[in-house]
């Protein structure tokens, strides 16, 4: 039991630090805006993957009790966020807004 408790405190505190980090990106990504260094694009980009990290965390962090709902719609919401990031890039260059720079 010892085993399986360990491995489960491993997972949770993995989860936790990689919530915390992708959560500090999507931070600074807002600072970055707000202080003119990225645009609104790369911005609303890097938080919506952010999101979709941070739901994907969750789900494989509730995977540990079989059927449980709420593993499920992080997953649907992390598919979701990775969908909007994907929609907004196609969005971006097809309008125009955005462009490669070399």
């Amino acid at each position: 039991m010892n085993g399986i408790n360990a491995y489960l405190k491993r997972k949770m505190m993995f989860a936790r630090i990689f919530g915390i980090l992708t959560c500090l990106i999507a931070i600074a990504g807002i600072v970055l805006k707000y202080l003119a260094i990225i645009d609104e694009w790369l911005c609303i980009m890097s938080i919506a993957y952010c999101l979709g990290m941070i739901f994907t965390y969750n789900s494989n962090l509730q995977n540990v009790k079989v059927g449980n709902p709420w593993q499920r719609i992080n997953s649907i919401c992390a598919i979701l966020m990775y969908i909007l990031v994907v929609f907004i890039i196609v969005y971006g260059f097809t309008s125009g807004e955005l462009v490669v720079q070399f």
